[in-house]
């Protein structure tokens, strides 16, 4: 068993998709706190063992859970899985992928659509791959510094300052005006 790692940098596209996915984002977010088997997932999330079982095998399957522990008990076998990392960076390198437009345009169809944005949807597409890609790298920057494990509770602090550091690109302030323009601001 490894010892779970600080931050998880993903680079592979696919890799990213996968976590797009709620159950499996779900599923991360409990392992994170407390290795748990699949009954335990189960019961907290309201869905079947099976349904469990094969949102964890995708997510083992791209290093993302790991087995640390299994126990006989009477004729069961349970296995604990564990997050192996705290926390799950995607790489500003995966949004500047043509693997990854597809997900980038799912999430501005629907947030064009959530908020009524009269916007040109193509240039909303760009803008919005240019703002994740800058987030990511900002908070790459960020995470590259820390001098010790940051706990869970400093993910606002962590975000502030990958905000901070992201207004100082020229790149950031080039995509607010963009943003302003479509706006009509």
């Amino acid at each position: 068993m490894n010892e779970m790692r600080d931050v998880m940098v993903i680079e592979d596209p696919e890799t990213a998709k996968i976590l797009i996915d709620k159950t499996r984002h779900k599923i991360l977010h409990l392992l994170k706190m407390k290795e748990h088997t699949i009954s335990e997932l189960s019961e907290f999330l309201g869905l079947s063992p099976q349904a469990v079982f094969y949102h964890l095998k995708i997510l083992e399957k791209h290093g993302l859970v790991e087995v640390v522990k299994t126990v006989s008990k009477k004729n069961l076998i349970e296995k604990y899985y564990r997050a192996t990392a705290r926390i799950f960076l995607v790489s500003y390198l995966v949004f500047e992928s043509e693997e990854f437009e597809e997900e980038v345009r799912d999430i501005v169809s629907e947030a064009m659509e959530v908020f009524g944005l009269k916007m040109d949807y193509e240039e909303f597409v760009d803008l919005m791959r240019t703002y994740l890609s800058l987030k990511s790298r900002a908070l790459e920057e960020v995470l590259s510094r820390r001098r010790k494990t940051p706990h869970k509770r400093m993910t606002p602090i962590i975000d502030f300052l990958a905000v901070m550091r992201m207004a100082s690109y020229p790149e950031f302030s080039k995509l607010v005006s963009r943003y302003q323009e479509m706006e009509g601001l």
